[in-house]
């Protein structure tokens, strides 16, 4: 009985703090008219009363979904890892002879998995990793990761947009897939003519350092930078100013050497960050003051202005971006203000549509809450929040070129920067 108590009590403070967060640090004091007491006298008592915590917090998210807006999550102590499965010792082996965790580090097996052609595909593989080891490849259906179907959660108060069910069924596979490095996961797939085949994958350690950030886990940001042709492309999997930017300016500065034409910003599955970033990202490509958009706290607003830095001399050549629906947040910021400025073309498919800055805190009990500070217009007065970026190309990505082996964005991205550019 005590401890039941106790456990109410807890509940009780940690929703408290959750909602008296949202009415007194919303950017917007009238939380669109929603009555915000009438909420919490819907969902205290179930939550309260929940089962197991794991329903509290899905309850507890499903009150803050009431807003409607991306960017506001609510994650109890150890929820980061609710998905992800270890599998030891296989049929033929002992316990002693089954893979352990190498370190700390939370590794992958090194594939993308995404929804192409209303499945979860594999999308990507990445070179030397134990999925291409295993002989996995692009364009094989995934039907289960971990011994479980792939299918969008159902914790939201609203029904998701397309768009938002193709990102939750791509993070749900990555938290899947994700584990301590050196341990297992198996993939069961479907190849071209749909037979069935299965995979037993150790994850890789990741290949970067991880970078912490404030409440949130641990970090592995990364950079690919590569030329094909007299195109130099960048790849980043996330906004952090350390060490991010200065391997973007790296990049570019070494395209600006080999004089390459144009640049392909690759921003598919980028899920922002430090917003603030997506500012001298912009500055490495325009000649004059631009304006990304504008933002609008509870108390002031703000405008985003990228300027050529001092000194430095700004690449001035076609400029692509492709992105999908795991672009996010800064990284929506960035395309649109380069698109609607024209500096830019957009290729691939729409963005998520979840550009609302916020922050992280600490909440009772060890959970954290990332909620929203501020709203985002780009320059033409356009609300992203529930649209996204519209891609100028868009390709509909198919699982017959995906087997060939080619990226059809990256393609398309090609064909437009050649077309700015002229013969």
């Amino acid at each position: 009985e005590h401890t039941a108590d106790a456990r109410t009590a807890l509940r009780r403070s940690i929703l408290d703090a959750a909602w008296r967060t949202v009415r007194d640090k919303h950017f917007d004091k009238t939380l669109g008219g929603l009555d915000w007491n009438a909420v919490r006298a819907k969902y205290e008592p179930l939550a309260i009363a929940a089962p197991s915590d794991a329903a509290f917090y899905r309850l507890l998210n499903q009150m803050i979904g009431e807003l409607g807006q991306s960017h506001m999550m609510i994650t109890g102590p150890g929820d980061e890892d609710a998905e992800a499965t270890e599998e030891m010792a296989q049929p033929g082996e002992t316990p002693a002879q089954a893979p352990v965790p190498t370190s700390d580090a939370i590794g992958d097996p090194g594939l993308t998995v995404r929804v192409i052609e209303g499945r979860p595909t594999i999308t990507r593989v990445r070179a030397g990793s134990a999925a291409d080891k295993a002989g996995l490849l692009p364009g094989l259906v995934v039907t289960q990761i971990g011994g479980r179907p792939l299918a969008a959660p159902i914790d939201s108060s609203r029904p998701l947009r397309p768009v938002e069910e193709r990102f939750a069924i791509r993070r749900a596979a990555i938290r899947r897939l994700a584990g301590p490095a050196g341990t297992r996961v198996t993939l069961a797939y479907l190849d071209d003519r749909d037979r069935p085949g299965k995979a037993v994958l150790v994850r890789d350690p990741p290949r970067a350092q991880p970078v912490q950030l404030g409440h949130l886990p641990p970090l592995y940001p990364e950079v690919r930078a590569y030329e094909i042709g007299e195109v130099g492309v960048v790849a980043f999997n996330i906004f952090i100013l350390q060490p991010v930017l200065e391997d973007i300016k790296r990049a570019v500065a070494r395209f600006q050497a080999h004089h390459v034409r144009a640049i392909v910003l690759d921003l598919r599955g980028n899920p922002g960050g430090q917003g603030a970033m997506a500012i001298p990202v912009a500055s490495l490509f325009v000649g004059a003051p631009l304006t990304l958009g504008t933002l609008k706290f509870r108390d002031f607003g703000q405008t985003m202005v990228a300027r050529p830095e001092l000194g430095a001399v700004p690449f001035s050549g076609p400029l692509a971006i492709l992105t999908d629906e795991g672009t996010a947040s800064a990284a929506e910021m960035l395309a649109a203000g380069l698109q609607e400025s024209g500096r830019a073309v957009v290729v691939g498919d729409a963005t998520l549509g979840a550009v609302l800055p916020s922050v992280v805190e600490a909440l009772p009990g060890g959970a954290v809450m990332q909620y929203v500070v501020a709203d985002f217009k780009t320059p033409k007065g356009v609300l992203l929040e529930g649209r996204g970026v519209q891609p100028d190309k868009r390709v509909v990505e198919t699982r017959a070129a995906l087997r060939t082996g080619r990226d059809p964005v990256l393609d398309a991205a090609l064909v437009a920067i050649r077309a700015l550019r002229g013969p």
